[in-house]
């Protein structure tokens, strides 16, 4: 009651005494106020003033703006405040506010009268949407349980089929049972698909039905959902069977819509609302305690699917489509959230005896480490056909695992939640991964290193891109060779790439990398990527025939060429990548590759709009150039410099290839100035060539491509690329300073009205007391001083 008589008691209360209630009243910032109260208020307003319903609307968006703690409506309009304006269009009977940004605790209502048609069927379109959370709630048992209608049983509907018996009673029954058992499979399934439509990223008007969603809990009736399919029991015969009963492909269908609904609240969109992805956030960071219960649900899955042939029925609820579609809801539920990745990995295999029935069939390496474990074994036992012998829809299907699985791995070993601790009361970014506040990528690594996930990887990377290399428009068979095929194969292979770039964070693993014969392949996907599909041609991007090449083939670029950047971590490995150790077609040993540095370079030439190409490339040539003046001259040789300040140009505000642009020059020039001045054996000046004729060859290369506008003007101003321009603005012996200073220093500077007045971070030592001393000197007097002291105190 209290709910409805507080906002009513503000009706009749001035503006100017709503400070008073407020302070009265700490608790009516956090009030929730319903659609019904909303409408109520409008009306009352209309009734008691004598308001159009115009102004009754404005006054109640007002009032309610006030006692949430908002500044009113035309108050903040006036002062450049970001809430939408209210539809006065002469000629429309809608009186509506757009709801492009509105405060947070009234996104949730539709700020529209309630008597006009388009306020009215907004109401309808909320009050249908907790109709269906409510029917979805009515599955789940206070126990978790969800009970399910059961299926028509094939009994039933042979009577419903059998037209001879049409009077009998026994078929009416029939009739009506499967009408009833239809209608409410069919709600059922209508209410989760209904739900993804209207909570999809993509939806514009997604927020207040995620607010009403947030506030209802019902994800947590989604969790029951995932457990729609029983468990099978722990016998070789459950494990094997072929066969799946009508009600099991029913459970299918339904757990495979909850997932996919699942999907729709959990992935976020990056031209989505603010609020809308931070409650996708905190959504998230709730689903946390169902990734166990996801990760023991793919594994037996997953096992029952592969070790047993369940994939004779419908291709639509087959199986293996739900095991795609958990692995893609894997997926949306960590990515953004640390908390969820560490819940993933360390889910726990419970030792069971269907977990020992399994342990038959494959190699259990880490139960403890679920996620670890699932993953393993979804790669390691997942066939992949390579050859032309024909493009299949369960060599799609393999396919599409295992590149949804690669894109997992790859989600779980990258730190992506950039979240402050205090987002969603505490439980975002890397605190919330139980109470450690760094990111966990580097121990999710060595955990899929321990069980040699590289291996897999490697192995299915080099099976595909053996196969790419094998097209030739002659010999193919089938329908391998057409667009959608190559599309398939080099997405697959992209991912593999990528995943083997975020495992690759120590010289151990590039190492066993390195064993496992990653480089040939590496540098075999980088020239698939610029070249033509079935000759070593480089592509022409003038021509219209070979644009459509790089649409579909800047992902392969994007993995290898990040990849190759990892593995250059290894000095000894990137001087070998950079010079080559082999020709195209003469590989002396598992470890020997030819040189990826043109290809690198031409796949810069080839996406200059793609930024982490761009990014990736520059941070290779600069860890290329660190201590190795051979790869720096190669570089410069191979018309490098032009291509990093051509990158840099063009992407401006991206801070990433702004810094890895600078550190390659850097890092060039550094390295070539060190070795004129004999700090390595190999010096490049000789005959009549001195010093410093070579010192100012080297600096006109960059000079002459406007090297010191670049690093002054663009990658200068951004802080996190400023030290790297500075240091290559230094070696390349331009007049440079750097200049630090603090925030207190600027807002100090700024009331100065001398603009010449820089403020700086003061350092340790620099006079800022004057009574503070950096070097000890003995105080004058200091002896006597000490004696008078002991003797006062002895007397």
């Amino acid at each position: 009651l209290l709910q409805y008589i507080q906002p009513l008691h503000l009706l009749f209360t001035p503006l100017s005494s709503s400070s008073s209630i407020q302070s009265t009243h700490p608790t009516i910032k956090t009030m929730t106020i319903s659609q019904e109260l909303f409408d109520e208020t409008i009306l009352e307003n209309e009734e008691c003033f004598d308001l159009p319903p115009l102004e009754a609307l404005r006054e109640t968006i007002d009032q309610f703006c006030q006692q949430l703690g908002h500044s009113p409506r035309q108050q903040q309009v006036v002062n450049g405040g970001d809430l939408p304006t209210i539809d006065d269009d002469e000629n429309s009977d809608d009186v509506m506010m757009t709801l492009q940004s509105i405060p947070g605790d009234m996104a949730h209502l539709t700020l529209t009268h309630p008597s006009t048609p388009h306020g009215q069927l907004e109401r309808e379109n909320r009050r249908m949407f907790r109709n269906w959370l409510s029917l979805l709630d009515d599955c789940v048992g206070v126990d978790g349980v969800v009970t399910l209608p059961s299926p028509p049983s094939p009994t039933l509907t042979s009577l419903a089929a059998d037209t001879g018996g049409a009077d009998s009673e026994d078929v009416t029954i029939a009739n009506n049972t499967t009408a009833q058992m239809t209608a409410s499979n069919d709600k059922i399934a209508e209410a989760l698909a209904q739900l993804a439509t209207k909570l999809q990223s993509n939806n514009h008007d997604a927020l207040p039905y995620l607010i009403i969603f947030q506030q209802s809990s019902s994800i947590y009736t989604l969790m029951s959902f995932l457990t729609t399919i029983v468990q099978p029991t722990a016998n070789e015969h459950t494990i094997n069977k072929s066969e799946s009963t009508k009600e099991e492909v029913y459970k299918l269908q339904i757990l495979r819509q909850t997932a996919n609904t699942l999907i729709s609240i959990l992935s976020s969109s990056s031209k989505e609302n603010v609020k809308c992805t931070s409650l996708r956030g905190e959504i998230r960071d709730l689903f946390i305690v169902g990734l166990n219960r996801l990760v023991g649900l793919l594994f037996r899955l997953f096992v029952t699917t592969s070790f047993g042939d369940r994939d004779n029925g419908d291709g639509a609820v087959s199986p293996k489509n739900v095991v795609l579609d958990l692995l893609k809801l894997s997926i949306s539920a960590v990515r953004g959230c640390e908390g969820g990745k560490v819940a993933f990995v360390q889910s726990t295999l419970l030792d069971d005896s269907f977990v020992k029935v399994a342990a038959k069939n494959l190699t259990l390496c880490n139960t403890k480490r679920g996620g670890v474990q699932v993953l393993y074994t979804i790669l390691s036992n997942t066939t992949l056909k390579v050859g032309y012998n024909g493009f299949d829809e369960k060599s799609a299907m393999n396919m599409m695992i295992i590149e949804a699985t690669c894109q997992l791995l790859t989600t779980l070993c990258r730190y992506d939640d950039f979240r402050t601790p205090s987002t969603a009361g505490g439980a975002g970014g890397a605190a919330a991964a139980g109470g450690v506040s760094t990111s966990s990528a580097h121990d999710h690594a060595m955990e899929f290193h321990r069980v040699g996930v590289e291996s897999l990887l490697v192995k299915v990377a080099d099976g595909i891109l053996n196969d790419l290399l094998l097209v030739d428009g002659e010999d193919a068979d089938g329908d391998v060779n057409d667009e959608e095929g190559l599309a398939k194969k080099e997405l697959l292979a992209a991912a593999v790439l990528t995943a083997l770039r975020v495992l690759a964070v120590n010289d151990e693993i590039i190492q066993t990398m390195v064993a496992l014969g990653v480089l040939p392949i590496v540098t075999k996907a980088l020239r698939l990527s610029v070249t033509t599909n079935n000759t070593n041609t480089a592509i022409d991007e003038e021509e219209s025939s070979t644009r459509s090449n790089l649409l579909r083939k800047h992902r392969l670029a994007a993995g290898s060429v990040g990849l190759i950047r990892n593995l250059c971590g290894n000095d000894e490995i990137k001087t070998n990548l950079c010079l080559g150790s082999s020709t195209d077609h003469q590989q002396v040993s598992i470890s020997s590759t030819p040189s990826a540095l043109p290809h690198l370079l031409r796949a810069m030439q080839l996406y200059p709009t793609i930024s982490p190409i761009q990014e990736h490339a520059c941070g290779t040539l600069a860890a290329m150039a660190l201590r190795r003046p051979s790869n720096a001259r190669a570089i410069i040789d191979e018309g490098g410099p032009r291509l990093i300040l051509t990158a840099m140009k063009r992407h401006e505000e991206n801070v990433s290839v702004q810094r890895q642009g600078a550190l390659a020059v850097r890092n060039i020039v550094s390295r070539l100035m060190r070795d004129l001045d004999g700090s390595s054996g190999d010096n490049v000046a000789s005959g009549n060539t001195t010093v410093e004729d070579a010192r100012s060859a080297i600096r006109d290369r960059f000079g002459e491509l406007g090297v010191e506008d670049v690093l002054r003007n663009i990658a200068g101003r951004h802080q996190g690329s400023v030290d790297e321009a500075y240091a290559a603005l230094r070696d390349l012996g331009y007049s440079v300073t750097l200049t630090k200073f603090s925030a207190e220093d600027l807002e100090r500077g700024s009331n100065i009205s001398n603009s010449n007045v820089v403020g700086r971070t003061m350092m340790f030592g620099e006079k800022h007391n004057s009574n503070f001393r950096p070097v000890y000197e003995q105080s004058t007097g200091l002896d006597n001083a000490v004696d008078e002291a002991v003797s006062n105190f002895g007397a």
